[in-house]
């Protein structure tokens, strides 16, 4: 008689914990709109976004093949290619339409490196323009320019990596030991 009673309480102990594993599992693999929007954001919009940036990259990098362009050659590759598809490509990441305060950080971060290219380009095409810049010392202010927004496009590529991560949405990768 007290074995029956011991077996029935380990059953139902044992559909407790059964049910309890099951509500678990479910509250961790149902995503918050934060984790949704993200998803959406890294796997549609960003790689949509790089589609458009690629042209302008090799066209950027046309600029410092040697032998170079020449200063009229490279300013019409300036104005009438790179910056315009590079307006075209911040009016793109500008209109999509996001609702999470994480999505819409790291898309104003995204639109500053943007912007931070369009004057990087600027730059160059005041170089071009300016007889009295001297070579040296505007191929030094060009090349910072193009440097700092290399930069500020990896600090917004670990930015959107962290906050994968902070989100459930991505593994923390290790750091190579030093």
């Amino acid at each position: 008689m007290r074995a029956h009673h011991v077996i029935r309480v380990v059953r139902v102990l044992t559909l407790i914990v059964f049910a309890a594993a099951c509500g678990l599992l479910l509250h961790r693999l149902r995503r918050t709109p934060e984790q949704q929007e993200l998803s959406h954001y890294v796997q549609v919009e960003i790689p949509s976004l790089f589609s458009v940036e690629q042209p302008i990259d090799e066209r950027i990098a046309r600029l410092n093949r040697a032998p170079g362009l020449k200063p009229e050659e490279a300013r019409q590759l300036l104005v009438d290619d790179v910056i315009p598809r590079l307006l075209t490509l911040r009016k793109q990441a500008e209109g999509l339409q996001l609702h999470t305060d994480e999505a819409k950080r790291l898309n104003k971060e995204y639109l500053g490196v943007v912007d931070q290219l369009i004057d990087a380009c600027r730059a160059c095409v005041r170089v071009i323009d300016d007889p009295k810049l001297p070579d040296g010392a505007g191929l030094v202010l060009v090349r910072e320019r193009f440097a700092d927004v290399h930069r500020a496009l990896e600090s917004w590529e670990d930015d959107v990596r962290a906050t994968c991560v902070r989100h459930r949405l991505a593994k923390p990768t290790s750091l190579p030991a030093q």
